[in-house]
């Protein structure tokens, strides 16, 4: 049996936009290991200014597959932990990388932020059914937050919340069908 330092670990980071993903995957990676962030591409691969994020919808297809290739490079050499961070949720790219690493022998596990309005939100999320005035309060305020960095519209953060499953499992991504 392994001992728990020898566990490949996978953390899929999961989250609304701007409720601190992206912090506490650093968190988890101070000691080593490797982010795979999406967004980075938009960084790194476009423009020449790795503090600019230059977003173009039309890239997105081109940065994710280059944020599955890294993730898959870093699973077959090892690396652990690795963290992807992304919203993560009941969908085909959620679901690849999931079983990419499970297929190689990795431990897969869902990991939420950890800011006190992340705490607020997912509780208001799990209610979501009485708390939508709330939540669409939330979603104002999260665009508002994101308007620095990753320009994410109040409209996509509420179709999110919509659709969010408070009690989602690695299980429930694995099994999944394209949504």
């Amino acid at each position: 049996m392994m001992s728990e330092r020898n566990i490949r670990v996978v953390h899929l980071m999961r989250g609304l936009p701007s409720c601190g993903k992206s912090y506490t995957a650093q968190r988890l990676c101070a000691e080593g290991g490797l982010i795979c962030e999406t967004d980075e591409y938009f960084y790194t691969q476009v423009g020449d200014d790795t503090q600019r994020y230059d977003f173009h919808k039309d890239l997105l297809p081109e940065a994710r597959h280059w944020n599955l290739e890294r993730f898959k490079r870093a699973v077959d050499t090892g690396v652990s932990p690795i963290i992807v961070d992304r919203g993560n949720g009941r969908n085909q790219e959620s679901r690849e990388y999931a079983r990419y690493a499970v297929d190689r022998g990795y431990r897969v596990r869902l990991k939420e932020p950890e800011s006190e309005w992340w705490q607020e939100i997912r509780v208001l999320l799990k209610y979501k059914h009485v708390t939508t005035e709330i939540l669409y309060y939330w979603a104002d305020r999260l665009a508002e937050m994101s308007k620095e960095n990753h320009r994410v519209p109040t409209s996509t953060i509420r179709n999110w919340m919509d659709h969010w499953k408070h009690d989602l499992t690695v299980d429930d991504i694995l099994k999944s069908q394209q949504e």
